[in-house]
């Protein structure tokens, strides 16, 4: 299995298991988006499952709230070692 995690401000993170050209948000019993808040809680949900690959992807806010123009539309993606 592939994973993409996504982070967001507050220490929130969202996984999407990832298959050819598609990606599922992982949601919990109450078919709710499930909310990780370490990446090593997302891997310890994963534990269990043969992960492939897990990377992690970070989009910055930091230019837009120093009042600066967007910089990059690229966000940062760490392939993730597990």
């Amino acid at each position: 299995m592939n994973l993409l995690i996504e982070s967001f401000e507050g220490g929130i993170y969202l996984a999407y298991q990832v298959t050819d050209h598609n990606r599922r948000l992982v949601m919990d019993s109450d078919h709710h988006p499930k909310k990780f808040m370490s990446l090593n809680q997302v891997r310890d949900h994963f534990n269990d499952q043969s992960i492939t690959s897990a990377t992690l992807i970070h989009n910055s806010a930091y230019d837009e709230m120093c009042g600066e123009q967007c910089g990059s539309d690229m966000p940062l993606s760490v392939d993730l070692r597990w």
